[in-house]
């Protein structure tokens, strides 16, 4: 579970600089004990392999504490931003998908993309606000889009944007318990993690023809049939892939 392991790497790293102040008297300064645990536990999070997400959670962790018990900061705006974090973040804690923002080269390009086939259904896989499923919308209004997104006010904040399009819809459900069959073309930017049961379902539910892109993660042990490098902030790739 990722919260255990991010325990055991507060745990691992207190106790490792616990153990160097003994032999290294400088380590007792607050500041220094601080950013030495800070740096251990967020390279620990790396070692083993935690989503990258985790490595700035750790980096936040012990100063947000630090925070929290220096000045008099009333509990209930640590309260109200962890309910914020939580509708906006939502399962992420649980290792699921965390929100990640397309940008608008991205849309531009998938849109392009979407010209050269013969589209009926799109899906959006982790659709964030709609970044790139309401631009495909309102570019493509015979096209029918299904938007899924888990977490609760990116998935409101999504409804709002796509209130207009008729052809554009968000489904608040895990995006597993869809049918890829009924797609012709799926877009996606999620994470690592996720990429080996996302590209298995497709390749067995997917149409032979049908197109699959994947935003910045490649899927593995699958060859794209196109890569493209766009000049966006992110200098983002496009994994291509016909079934």
């Amino acid at each position: 579970m990722p919260i255990f392991k991010a325990l055991i790497c507060q745990f691992l790293a207190f106790v490792c600089v616990f153990l160097a102040a003994n032999k290294l008297p400088f380590i007792h300064q607050p500041v220094v004990f601080l950013f030495a645990q800070i740096l251990l536990a967020a390279g620990a999070s790396r070692l083993i392999r935690q989503p990258i997400w985790w490595f700035f959670i750790h980096l936040l962790f012990l100063p947000s504490i630090f925070l929290f018990f220096t000045f008099q900061i009333s509990p209930i705006w640590y309260l109200e931003i962890t309910l914020l974090m939580l509708l906006i973040f939502w399962g992420t804690i649980r290792g699921d998908v965390p929100l990640f923002l397309s940008s608008n080269e991205v849309a531009q390009t998938v849109c392009e993309l979407l010209k050269k086939e013969n589209v009926k259904k799109f899906a959006d896989l982790g659709a964030g606000i709609g970044s790139v499923a309401i631009p495909v919308a309102a570019h493509f209004s015979t096209v029918h889009i299904d938007a899924w997104e888990n977490a609760p006010l990116p998935f409101l904040l999504s409804v709002w944007r796509g209130r207009k399009l008729a052809n554009y819809q968000t489904k608040r459900e895990n995006f597993f318990n869809a049918n890829f069959g009924d797609y012709e073309v799926i877009f996606a930017f999620l994470s690592p993690a996720a990429m080996p049961q996302v590209s298995e379902k497709i390749k067995h539910e997917m149409k032979a023809g049908t197109l699959f892109i994947s935003s910045s993660f490649p899927a593995p042990n699958w060859k794209p049939t196109r890569v493209l490098q766009l000049n966006d902030f992110r200098k983002t790739v496009l994994y291509c892939y016909r079934i």
